[in-house]
């Protein structure tokens, strides 16, 4: 017996066919959502990376200081961050990682997030003590800053590896908390011109070729490149309402009247992230103030939130943010229906979420025994980042040959041979990692259908 004979004739059985049926008849299964909220691949929270309250969350925040990755000039500290991290243990369990890297943190002390060395070789800079915090603020248009931060990403990306680790890497080294402004109204440099901007982002662009890049704002280069936008100031109206609306509309970058070019449908190709706001209260962004925060989710197509995530405190709020974030896949239909020579396996499958999912990871369908063994592997025809909220693809595999034909008449008796179901798998661990929202068996990163 074939082995593409047996998908079809274990499904037969478990559908409850019968022994017998007829050479014309076709059968449909249709399944319901699952409406509940749940952790999943490349989606959700993204808690800081050594958070001890990380729970399931698929995805880990690393904010990487260039003083941590770099401490003498041309040494990197890799092996005391990877042991720091526990990379080796994240990667195990299917764990991503989304990366910023940074140079300014304002904190309650006087600090350096630069290293010494590169402090010594420029110190054209600014020292601060204003409303933000305290540090020092980088001349980004150094000429010396800007070949040793070319040179240190190079170096970061290749340590990082390009397995998919980094799934997603927003774009910082500029401002303060990488977020590409600078306090300048207070007498700090500035942010340098466009030009040398662009020359930090093309840095990221050429070191990170696999993962999915993000910018603080939609500027040129990011409409150019079809790279993602994050949001630092998730859930407060205000500042929200104003990146959508340079979103929209695009606008000024300081004084620069089109610095922010208008950016209406890039979600569809490139992520949305970001972090909740820090100017207002979990309290009431998950509480009364919930129906807003969701609206302006909605409005996002947000994929991700972190470092700063929802509280579980707010349970409501916490799994009615994480059901908004990302996409959300359910297979509708199975068809299982005879043709001339064999027969034809078709599923269509829906995103009901926000947004699509980014990454062409392999579609399965398996035929698995009782023990949970995998007897046979389809791969689907589903393109993933295709598939836009709201939509849904149908995908076929054809059965063909005698040995189809006449399970299709003779029914299925062979009873080792009793799942179908379906996974995503991902290509960094070769396991299947992605939850489908529907109400059926979950398993191993399955979700079965017969």
């Amino acid at each position: 017996m074939g082995n593409i004979s047996r998908i079809l004739a274990a499904g037969l059985c478990l559908l409850g066919m019968g022994a017998a049926m007829t050479a014309s008849a076709t059968k449909t299964r249709t399944y319901a959502a699952d409406d509940s909220a749940f952790s999943n691949a490349q989606i959700g929270y993204a808690p800081m990376i050594d958070t001890a309250e990380a729970g399931d969350a698929a995805l880990r925040y690393l904010e990487l200081t260039w003083r941590e990755a770099e401490p003498e000039e041309g040494v990197y500290a890799w092996e005391a961050i990877r042991e720091k991290y526990d990379f080796a243990s994240l990667r195990e369990q299917g764990i991503h990682l989304v990366l910023r890297f940074v140079c300014d943190v304002p904190g309650q002390e006087t600090h350096l997030d630069i290293p010494d060395w590169l402090y010594a070789q420029t110190k054209d800079g600014s020292w601060y003590d204003t409303d933000y915090g305290k540090g020092y603020s980088p001349n980004y248009a150094n000429a010396v800053f800007r070949a040793a931060h070319h040179r240190v990403l190079c170096a970061l990306a290749e340590f990082l590896g390009t397995d998919g680790f980094v799934s997603y890497v927003e774009l910082g080294s500029l401002g303060h908390w990488g977020e590409w402004h600078i306090k300048s109204e207070d007498g700090l440099v500035p942010m340098p011109d466009e030009a040398i901007r662009d020359e930090y982002a093309a840095d990221y662009l050429a070191a990170f070729p696999t993962a999915k890049l993000l910018m603080r704002r939609p500027f040129r280069f990011a409409a150019e490149q079809g790279l993602g936008l994050y949001n630092d100031m998730t859930g407060e109206e205000k500042d929200t309402m104003e990146w959508l609306g340079w979103i929209a509309e695009g606008g000024w970058y300081g004084d620069e009247p089109h610095a922010l070019p208008a950016m209406p449908t890039f979600w569809q190709d490139a992520p949305v992230g970001g972090e909740f706001t820090s100017s207002l209260s979990m309290r009431d962004m998950l509480g009364k103030e919930l129906p807003r925060t969701l609206r302006l989710l909605e409005a996002s197509h947000m994929s991700f939130i972190g470092p700063k995530t929802a509280s579980v405190k707010y349970a409501k709020g916490y799994n009615a943010v994480l059901k908004r974030l990302g996409y959300r896949l359910r297979v509708t239909e199975l068809k299982l229906t005879p043709c001339a020579d064999g027969v034809c396996a078709e599923l269509t499958v829906a995103n009901e979420g926000a947004a699509p999912f980014y990454w062409e990871w392999p579609v399965n369908l398996y035929v698995e025994d009782a023990a949970g063994s995998t007897l046979y592997t389809a791969c689907l025809p589903l393109s993933l980042p295709k598939l836009m909220p709201g939509d849904s693809q149908k995908a076929s595999v054809r059965l063909e040959g005698a040995d189809a034909q006449e399970l299709l008449s003779g029914g299925w008796k062979r009873r080792s041979l009793k799942h179908l179901t379906i996974g995503i798998v991902d290509p960094m661990t070769g396991r299947d990692a992605v939850r489908f929202a529907m109400k059926a068996e979950q398993k191993n990163g399955r979700t079965t259908l017969l």
